[in-house]
């Protein structure tokens, strides 16, 4: 898929990247400007910021002939303007071979395949800490349920969406959704109101809900920030549900050493009070590379900012020694990165490499395999590989940014999605977090498809989707 006669390539951070910069009450005004968010540094206003057909826009990234020859480790460059037409795979199991072949310790097969894939992420998104009430065994603005006791009878809980009826008195308790299964390796989550603009408005009861619907969905969340007391609200609705549930903690990292180290104490903070059981990693910073001019620079300080935490990490002296990694575009890896990286996380949308949805899961798969987790097998320290996001759009705030390529929103390709990429990544032993569990509404300004990757819709109400039958492997790396 070309565009312009020139292939398409990622041109800037995703929607929550910027905000996560601009709206972070620790942000320097020289970082960032909060009234200007539009000017040379970004998109322009009524632009879909991934799917701009212009590739001269000024987002401080490469020019587009010299994109098709960097950063992505195609096999022949030629083929980077050549579409993806020469990608066929089978809607019934579209990866299933290759991924099998390479853990048996066969030769990996190499696959003809094309194209450069914008991958974007939610980015760590930053704001004042709201100030917040937890109780020991949850109370009245927190609670959720799942069958009568304490003081009886389940209720939707004020403060929430009032989808899940829940024990006031015990949030451990909550009726479930039978359409909901647990299919999916885990899922890439933020809580409503963490911007500091819209008041830090998060709350426990809300956040309680989320994780009694996530939880019928998967045992695994990541995050992306800690802005908006996120972190410690996370943990307490894990433990006061008493689900099954671990989260690799996001801290923002930006150009901001006071915004860095906010995050990265509150991390700690939270590790002190919650501990480690329900915590599988520490993931600092999220596309923070592929957001800078000079990725040389920016791998060696995402590498330090790793090895800083590690540092202050260790002083805890906590019961597990938790891994520290990093999360950015799939393509911003190399070998100096992944050596200084307990794991790595890889941001692969077939949305945004302009795929139609019947190749999607096959590309997502593909992309990953030979360009992170080769990465990943070469290196001495052996990080563990994730797929931090991937997933599909159902629908666009304008019709002409409704498709991009062979690349169309929709629920039905949603649901094509559905039925083609979760069961087979676990079958393959696949690590991935889904993109994402709620639509957003905040990321409206940014236009296009940004509000509308969720699994359910702002409102917590499920779209018109099935979700396959399949179970998911327990254990990883991680532990």
């Amino acid at each position: 898929m070309a565009y312009n006669n020139q292939p398409y390539q990622p041109y800037g951070s995703s929607a929550d990247a910027y905000s996560s910069a601009a709206h972070n009450p620790f942000a320097s005004a020289s970082e960032v400007d909060l009234h200007a968010p539009y000017s040379a540094t970004y998109p322009p206003h009524n632009s879909n910021i991934h799917g701009s057909n212009n590739m001269s826009t000024p987002t401080g990234l490469y020019q587009a002939e010299d994109r098709a020859g960097s950063a992505w480790s195609l096999d022949d460059q030629d083929l980077a303007a050549g579409g993806y037409d020469k990608v066929q795979r089978s809607a019934d199991n579209p990866f299933s071979e290759g991924y099998k072949a390479r853990k048996s310790g066969n030769s990996r097969k190499k696959y003809i395949w094309i194209g450069i894939v914008a991958v974007v992420v939610v980015g760590g998104i930053a704001g004042g800490i709201a100030a917040w009430k937890a109780t020991s065994g949850g109370s009245s603005s927190s609670s959720s349920s799942s069958s009568s006791s304490g003081s009886g009878k389940m209720q939707f809980i004020d403060g929430t969406a009032k989808v899940v009826k829940s024990n006031p008195s015990d949030p451990s308790q909550f009726e479930k959704d039978s359409r909901l299964k647990q299919i999916f390796y885990g899922l890439a989550y933020t809580p409503k109101n963490v911007l500091e603009e819209y008041g830090c408005g998060a709350t426990l009861a809300n956040v309680t809900e989320d994780i009694q619907l996530i939880s019928q969905l998967t045992t695994r969340i990541r995050t992306y920030s800690t802005s908006c007391n996120q972190t410690q609200l996370t943990l307490q609705a894990i433990q006061d549900t008493k689900v099954n549930m671990t989260v690799w903690l996001g801290a923002y990292v930006g150009q901001n050493s006071t915004v860095n180290e906010q995050q990265q104490q509150d991390v700690l903070d939270a590790l002190q009070i919650y501990g480690t059981d329900h915590v599988s990693g520490i993931t600092i910073g999220n596309e923070y590379v592929l957001g800078q001019e000079n990725s040389a620079a920016s791998i060696q300080y995402i590498v330090s900012q790793q090895a800083s935490f590690r540092t202050k990490l260790a002083a805890l002296n906590l019961p597990k020694s938790l891994p520290v990694g990093t999360s950015d575009a799939g393509s911003s890896f190399n070998a100096a990165l992944v050596a200084g990286s307990d794991y790595i996380m890889a941001n692969v949308h077939p949305w945004f490499g302009g795929l139609s949805v019947d190749q999607a899961a096959g590309w997502t798969w593909e992309f990953f395999e030979e360009n992170d987790v080769a990465l990943a097998e070469a290196a001495s320290n052996n990080p563990t590989a994730y797929i931090a996001e991937t997933g599909w759009p159902t629908e666009s705030m304008t019709p002409e940014n409704a498709t991009l390529g062979a690349a169309v929103a929709g629920v039905s390709e949603l649901q094509t999605f559905l039925d083609t990429y979760p069961c087979a990544a676990n079958r393959n032993g696949s690590y991935y977090f889904y993109f994402e569990p709620f639509d957003e509404p905040w990321k409206e300004r940014y236009g296009g498809v940004e509000p509308y990757w969720g699994l359910f819709d702002s409102n917590k109400v499920l779209k018109d989707i099935s979700l396959p039958d399949c179970d998911v492997d327990s254990t990883d790396a991680s532990g």
